[in-house]
């Protein structure tokens, strides 16, 4: 650890500080801070999210604005654009571009036409189309390499070429039907193996010459299991029944225990809510903001409250799959009017990150289809469509035609009320939560109160003081009274969508829709009838001949003959509990990802999976009481040499514990949650609730959350980044949540532990770190105690219980 502690404002008295200071960076290390040293990350050159952003905002850019003049054939200025190396090359006046430094490239300087260079030599950029270019070579200028250029591409779409996928597609190892093949007989490491996981880890480990390490002891396994499971610590009584229980099913009570316990479906929630791009709104006084709540999502809590309750109760995830893309289309199993659990899973599509604001709605509209699109790709398939909106896919089997054939079943659903104006904001589709005639009872309702309210108001312009005694205001006033007396509740409303277009735009009804010619409304195409991508469904082709086609849509994704599903959640659900997936890139399964590391495996959990039907429970139980989990973090060295990112798991994978793990292990340790579930999202950090209940913003990232890595809930998140920098340290020493929290923390040890300060000490190990202390430990925090016994008991350990919960050890999942 490298930075000057003098550099930092502690709240520290005196003299008191230095020890504590000795106890943070001596004993325990605050978060291994190094500077402003961040976790490495992959170059942007090769980031799959890189290349995607050039595919889909970039290349049809160059294509349609640049490409004309400068190709291989007619390179106006010697500049071709055709591939990153011919503009890094540049024409007669040098490179085009400089990767990292917008301002000093000379492509950025002639398309603002801020000196006598400006291309295009037609018309200049928009401003947004401009900032795709800056934006771009700021990220090094990724450019996917390939044998197909821009030109073909271009060629390809301007024709409208039908699209044939290659060799490569077809024996794509993700589009291959899932193998159902037995696990191999585990004949490495006797007796190692507790379930068939391991006999297909035990495999590749003798074949790379790597062996399992030790299994990790007792209270760390317990620990591990129980934040991965609930996303909290376990409690001091759960971790000493679970180290003095010498019966052969110990672990098997453990995990079912927490499979069964309601922070099952908080953590996995949140960890599903990544995938979605899940945002919501805090509203202090919601009947105060009229029309304002129709486009800001103050009602998507009830698909984050859905999602935990779909979770907690093992809904099968096929089942809870189709609910997200067509739910609405779903019948009540009850026979009811209409379906609560149906309506509110289909928020997923309402979710979307776009500009409400923007004055050309056409474009919003052609934005939320794309974002529906890409985002059903990403979470449920592995495949970026949203590539093939300008063209066809440049690397996966998806064509353009495919792309706007699902366009198609998207601009058939309403997602928004209307068009609305220019300059209005665009208002999301709300559907009431009960029966049309409870609603339409309400309606009239509020109509008939509206109409007594105008009566009454122009009795009193006429004169206030004798309309109070006015007969006819006396009836007026108790016929309102009797309204209100039988008034129907205020409606519930989901954030749903509904069959049909959107009024008053260009697809207000059930059709297909035409081609856009490089993503815009503006230039259309050939109109390509709805169906489901030709190659990826293959067999599982159905006409749709009614309905916008998303209930047609939703089976197929859910079926067993879709061959990415079931391998997509399972890769999931395995790096949700390793910290990396068997397949690296969670939401990108085609030919740009890199294959899986385990292809047996992930084809043999994915064939259980939809054999136990669907079960994610069952998933979660298997892993968990394989021996590849309950593996040590630490190996022998020679192990750590041949592999140091662990890609055969020949060891546990220790990390940082998530943002919101972070906070509720604060809390609870201050005996903070509350326990309560659900509700509409909060804005108050000190909210007694755990952090999935906390406002999750888009307008702010100035965040705790945002500090420690939290999705970036504008786009569908497969993998958080994890960074380590200053301002986590900072934030945890200095920020007046980290201050409150130490001092409920203090008040716990003195309630659960009043004799002595030794007592304390073990209580807060036992809390913090689920284990008792060492003798070196506690000598050093006696010794602090005692040096600081003028500033008083509660002060001194105020700052001993801040210090031990800003340690490397509290946030690290080992």
């Amino acid at each position: 650890m490298r930075f000057d502690p003098f550099q930092l404002n502690f709240a520290f008295h005196g003299k008191w500080r230095h020890a504590c200071l000795s106890v943070l960076f001596g004993l325990m290390a605050c978060l291994g801070v190094r500077g402003g040293e961040s976790s490495p990350a992959s170059s942007p050159v090769s980031d799959p999210a890189a290349l995607e952003f050039f595919e889909r905002e970039v290349r049809p850019l160059l294509i349609e604005k640049c490409q004309s003049c400068h190709n291989s054939e007619e390179a106006n200025a010697n500049l071709q654009f055709t591939d990153r190396e011919s503009l890094l090359r540049g024409g007669d006046r040098g490179p085009a571009i400089v990767p990292g430094d917008p301002a000093a490239s000379l492509l950025v300087v002639a398309v603002k036409y801020t000196d006598e260079l400006q291309m295009p030599p037609k018309s200049r950029l928009s401003d947004a189309e401009i900032a795709t270019l800056e934006r771009w070579i700021a990220l090094q200028a990724p450019w996917p390499t390939s044998s197909a250029g821009v030109t073909e591409v271009s060629q390809r779409t301007a024709k409208d070429a039908g699209f044939q996928a290659s060799e490569k597609h077809k024996k794509w190892w993700a589009f291959q039907p899932v193998s159902r093949a037995n696990p191999p007989v585990a004949a490495s490491f006797p007796g190692w193996a507790q379930n068939e996981i391991d006999q297909f880890i035990a495999k590749e480990l003798a074949a790379n010459h790597l062996q399992p390490t030790s299994p990790a002891d007792r209270r760390t396994w317990i620990r591990r299991a129980t934040f991965d499971l609930t996303g909290l610590p376990p409690t001091p009584s759960d971790v000493e029944a679970f180290v003095h229980d010498g019966s052969p099913h110990a672990k098997e009570r453990v995990v079912d225990r927490l499979l069964a316990s309601p922070g099952y479906g908080e953590r996995w929630g949140r960890h599903w809510l990544d995938v979605v791009r899940y945002a919501d709104y805090y509203q202090e006084n919601p009947k105060e903001h009229g029309s304002y709540r129709n486009f800001e999502l103050l009602d998507a809590w009830r698909y984050r409250d859905w999602v935990v309750k779909s979770l907690n109760q093992d809904w099968p995830f096929d089942k809870f799959t189709k609910y997200h893309i067509a739910g609405d289309l779903i019948p009540s199993p009850q026979g009811l009017s209409y379906y609560e659990d149906g309506l509110v899973g289909t928020t997923f599509l309402t979710m979307g990150s776009w500009d409400h604001g923007d004055a050309d709605k056409e474009k919003v509209i052609s934005d939320i289809v794309d974002d529906q699109i890409d985002t059903i790709g990403k979470a449920f398939l592995g495949i970026s469509f949203g590539c093939a909106r300008c063209h066809d896919h440049k690397f996966d089997p998806v064509s353009n035609e495919d792309y706007y054939a699902l366009a198609g079943i998207f601009y058939s659903t309403r997602t928004i009320s209307d068009l609305s104006s220019k300059g209005d904001h665009t208002c999301l589709n709300r559907v009431p939560l009960a029966p049309p005639s409870v609603v339409q009872k309400r309606a009239e309702q509020v109509k008939q109160l509206s109409e007594i309210d105008a009566k009454i108001a122009e009795l009193d312009k006429r004169d206030p003081k004798v309309a109070a005694d006015d007969p006819q205001r006396v009836v007026l006033a108790a016929e309102r009274k009797a309204i209100e007396g039988s008034m129907e509740p205020e409606i519930p409303v989901a954030m749903a969508v509904e069959e049909g277009g959107t009024p008053g735009g260009l697809f207000p009804g059930i059709q297909d829709v035409p081609i856009h010619l490089r993503g815009s409304y503006t230039r259309l195409g050939r109109v390509v009838p709805r169906r489901l991508p030709s190659f990826l469904a293959a067999d599982s082709q159905v006409k749709i001949e009614s309905g916008s086609g998303r209930l047609e849509l939703a089976n197929w994704v859910a079926s067993s003959q879709n061959t990415l599903l079931a391998r997509v959640i399972v890769n999931r659900i395995w790096q949700g509990h390793f910290g990396e997936g068997i397949v690296s890139t969670p939401s990108n399964f085609g030919l740009v990802s890199e294959p899986p590391s385990h292809p047996e495996l992930l084809d043999w959990l994915a064939a259980r999976l939809m054999a136990e039907n669907w079960s994610l429970k069952s998933l979660h139980r298997r892993i968990m009481l394989s021996a590849t989990y309950e593996q040590a973090s630490v190996t022998r060295a020679e192990d750590l040499a041949a592999d140091p990112a662990n890609r055969w798991l020949g060891r546990f994978n220790a990390r940082r514990l998530e943002a919101e793990a972070i906070r509720d292990s604060m809390m609870n340790a201050a005996d903070q949650l509350a326990g309560a579930m659900g509700g509409p999202a909060q804005g108050d950090p000190l909210l007694p609730h755990r952090s999935l209940y906390v406002q999750t913003t888009r307008w702010d990232r100035n965040n705790f959350s945002t500090l420690f890595d939290a999705a970036n809930p504008d786009t569908s998140i497969e993998k958080r980044s994890i960074s380590t920098v200053a301002p986590q340290a900072l934030m945890l020493l200095n920020n007046e949540f980290s201050f409150t929290i130490a001092r409920h923390l203090v008040e716990r040890l003195y309630r659960d532990a009043p004799d002595s300060d030794m007592t304390r000490i073990e209580r807060a190990y036992e809390l913090l770190y689920s284990r008792p202390p060492q003798a070196e430990e506690i000598a050093v925090l006696q010794r602090l105690l005692a040096e600081s016994s003028a500033l008083g008991d509660r002060s001194a350990w105020e700052d001993v219980a801040h210090v031990l919960l800003c340690s490397n050890e509290f946030v690290t999942l080992d």
